[in-house]
């Protein structure tokens, strides 16, 4: 389709950079309102909140490339390293206004908050497998690692949006609509993965009985 290849020539010609000044500017602005005590009431909750829920966004954007390109010939594989190092910030912000703002680095209260809390053990599981993901998330660990390990190991990303989602689910105490629309997305998403990869699974076989 024409719509198709228009979309994929701009695409092309925008650089990374572009894409991680506009992915960075609602950090920035949120920084920024919260050091302004213009967040209302409860800052410190709100700029928690908006950061991440920011990150688990981009998280989910992040899986929405694979399937535009094999349905839609959409191709957006140029930004998803990109994508996921602004996820892992907003993450990195989220946990940072947590541990210092909320908690002002009192690592007792924050380990209690782990074993009680299970949202928290959620993020934090997820905010660990992240953090491992981003240090990876360059060409030396794929010439180390080796194409197929590297992609393998980068698949720690459905476990990641797993208990992304699974920790802001079990924030809101309640079966709000907002989180319950993003576990649906996400389940939508990783389903699909499923499916393809028993298709391809069978294919396979086919082949080797052929």
């Amino acid at each position: 389709m024409a719509v198709t290849k228009v979309i994929n020539f701009l695409m092309r010609k925008l650089p990374n950079w572009v894409v991680y000044i506009i992915l960075v500017l609602p950090a920035v602005y949120l920084t920024f309102a919260l050091l302004g005590n213009q967040l209302g009431p409860d800052p410190i909750r709100t700029y928690q909140h908006k950061v991440g829920e920011f990150g688990l966004k981009l998280i989910i954007i992040g899986l929405f490339i694979t399937p535009l390109r094999d349905l839609f010939n959409i191709n957006f594989f140029k930004f998803r390293r990109c994508i996921g190092l602004m996820a892992f910030l907003y993450v990195c912000l989220h946990f940072l206004s947590y541990l210092v703002l909320d908690q002002s680095l009192n690592f007792n209260e924050v380990w209690k908050d782990i074993v009680k809390r299970p949202y928290i053990t959620f993020g934090m599981i997820s905010a660990g497998i992240m953090l491992f993901l981003s240090l990876t998330s360059n060409n030396l660990s794929v010439k180390i690692l080796g194409p197929i390990y590297w992609k393998r190991l980068h698949q720690l990303v459905y476990l990641v949006s797993l208990g992304a989602v699974t920790h802001f689910l079990l924030l809101t105490k309640a079966w709000q609509i907002e989180p319950m629309i993003y576990f649906i997305i996400l389940i939508g998403l990783l389903g699909y993965r499923a499916l393809k990869a028993y298709q391809k699974r069978i294919l396979n076989k086919k082949r080797n009985i052929s």
